[in-house]
């Protein structure tokens, strides 16, 4: 799972940094830059949290209310900041968060491992806590480096440059937190080494590639998008990624749609035409 990550953060740094070189924009203030890089950090300190849920087995609840958490809270801010926003846009901003709640929600029938899942432990609350508002920490911050006038590929430079740093330190920790004659096998473990033949490992690559420039393409659009409209749009339409997520998990890899996804997608396409009314 580490070695997806770090090939997924190695290759939206390059990428972020061609772009950057490409572009030729002016650097930015040394406050844009610091709320760049608290996006950078609170953005993967909440994927780690995320990645910790699936590991315990609770994604049928962590994921849509972490999601519900990322997505409510900047339209909570910017709301109090003083958005103005019309009535039918307001509507379609609560329905899209309930559609990302109903589309994140597991579909077809559930085993028992997974009917557990869908029951929230206290012990895992902080975990829903950390995810949520490290994605939601992520979408304010970026805002704000946008306020500051960075540039936005300066912007996510910096986002990749301290989400990669992150994760490199943390690996490390980890490492040296075992005792010496422990610690090939937990860099076997963190990087998925582990029983895995040198051909699966190049297998891989291409997916990580793809993972990492498709990351990259979702932060880019939505600043373009937070330049566009208002924080709260922005937020909620960016929001609605799991069900293109669902979509093709039914399409490609034939799972069911339970009937509360099913109506997350209607409220998703209904929370589109509402928010698009200006």
């Amino acid at each position: 799972m580490l070695t997806g990550v770090l090939v997924a953060q190695g290759i939206g740094f390059l990428a972020t940094l061609v772009l950057l070189v490409a572009g030729g924009a002016p650097a930015p203030t040394s406050t844009a830059l610091l709320w760049s890089g608290a996006a950078g950090l609170v953005g993967v300190i909440g994927l780690g949290a995320f990645y910790y849920a699936l590991a315990r087995g609770t994604m049928g609840l962590i994921a849509p209310l972490a999601g519900l958490i990322g997505a409510g809270v900047p339209v909570a801010v910017g709301m109090v900041a003083g958005e103005q926003i019309g009535a039918s846009r307001l509507v379609g901003v609560a329905i899209g968060l309930l559609a990302v709640l109903f589309i994140s929600l597991p579909g077809g029938r559930r085993s028992d491992a997974e009917q557990r899942a869908l029951r929230l432990d206290l012990a895992d609350l902080p975990i829903v806590v950390v995810a949520g508002l490290g994605f939601a920490g992520f979408f304010l911050f970026i805002d704000r480096a946008l306020a500051e006038g960075a540039d936005i590929w300066w912007a996510l430079t910096a986002v990749r440059s301290v989400g990669l740093s992150t994760v490199l330190v943390a690996a490390a920790g980890l490492v040296l937190l075992a005792g010496a004659g422990a610690r090939r096998r937990r860099v076997a473990d963190l990087f998925g080494l582990a029983g895995l033949p040198r051909r699966a490992l190049i297998g891989l690559l291409p997916l990580s590639l793809a993972t990492g420039l498709g990351d990259l393409g979702g932060n880019g659009f939505f600043a373009l998008a937070r330049q566009a409209d208002l924080l709260s749009v922005a937020v909620v339409l960016s929001s609605l990624y799991p069900v293109f997520t669902t979509l093709l998990a039914a399409l490609l890899l034939h799972e069911r749609m339970s009937r509360l996804q099913l109506g997350g997608v209607g409220l998703a396409v209904l929370a589109v035409v509402l928010i698009s009314v200006r």
